[in-house]
C-alpha cells in the first residue's frame, strides 16, 4: 500500500471513528447533521439566536421569517443531535427524557466534550450554556415534566424550570427546517469520497 492510500485510509479512520469530528457541520445559521447512520442526518437545526427570550409562537414565527418550514424538533431529534455531537451519556437518561416527568438529572459528566460542541454549534443563551425548553408548563414541582435541558461546556445536566411558561431571556427552542438539507451523500461521505480520490490519483501518477 502506498503512502498515499495509507494517509486517505488513516482519515478515513478518523471521520467515522469520531463523531463529534464534522458530525455537526455549521453553515451559516443553521447546524447540519452529517453523521453515518445518524436518523436524522441531513437534518437542519437553527441557532438560538432564532428563538431565545421568545415563547414558542413567537419563536416559531420569528423562525419562519427565515425558514418557512421552521417547526421544534422532536424529542427523538433531540437524542439525534447530541448523538451527533458526540455527548456521552453517564446513565441511562439521554436528552429525550427532558420531555418527561421527574427531578433534575445530571446527564453526563463535568465538562463533557459533546457538550461543548453543542454550545458551540448552537450558540449560548446563557455566558457559555444553552439552555433549550422542552415542554414547560409553569410548575417546577418534582412531579411535573421537566421543562429545559441545560447544555454546559462544564457540565450538562436536565432541570425542571421556573414558573415561567416558555418565555425567559435565557431560554430557547430547538428549532429545525426540513427543506435546508445537504445534499446526498452527507457531508462525512463526500470528504471520504474525495481523499480516496486523492489517494489513488497519487498513486496512479507514480505508476506511469
Amino acid at each position: 500500500m502506498t503512502k498515499s492510500l495509507i494517509a486517505a485510509a488513516a482519515t478515513l479512520t478518523i471521520i467515522f471513528s469520531d463523531p463529534a469530528r464534522a458530525a455537526i457541520v455549521e453553515i451559516g445559521d443553521l447546524n447540519f447533521i452529517s453523521h453515518f447512520g445518524n436518523a436524522s442526518d441531513g437534518l437542519a437545526f437553527l441557532d438560538m439566536s432564532f428563538s431565545v427570550g421568545f415563547d414558542q409562537a413567537d419563536a416559531l414565527a420569528n423562525a419562519r421569517l427565515t425558514y418557512l418550514d421552521a417547526r421544534l424538533a422532536t424529542p427523538d431529534e433531540f437524542d439525534d443531535l447530541f448523538l451527533a455531537a458526540g455527548v456521552t451519556y453517564s446513565g441511562i437518561y439521554t436528552a429525550s427524557d427532558g420531555f418527561g416527568a421527574g427531578p433534575p438529572v445530571y446527564l453526563t459528566g463535568a465538562a463533557d466534550p459533546g457538550a461543548a460542541a453543542l454550545v458551540a454549534a448552537l450558540g449560548a443563551t446563557r455566558l457559555s450554556d444553552t439552555l433549550v425548553w422542552t415542554d414547560p408548563d409553569g410548575n417546577s414541582a418534582l412531579g411535573t415534566t421537566r421543562d429545559f435541558v441545560n447544555v454546559s461546556t462544564s457540565a450538562f445536566t436536565r432541570l425542571s424550570q421556573s414558573p415561567i411558561a416558555g418565555e425567559s431571556p435565557v431560554v430557547g427552542w430547538l428549532l429545525v427546517s426540513d427543506s435546508a438539507v445537504v445534499p446526498e451523500p452527507s457531508t462525512g461521505l463526500l470528504v471520504a469520497a474525495g481523499v480516496l480520490g486523492l489517494g489513488f490519483r497519487g498513486r496512479r501518477r507514480r505508476l506511469q
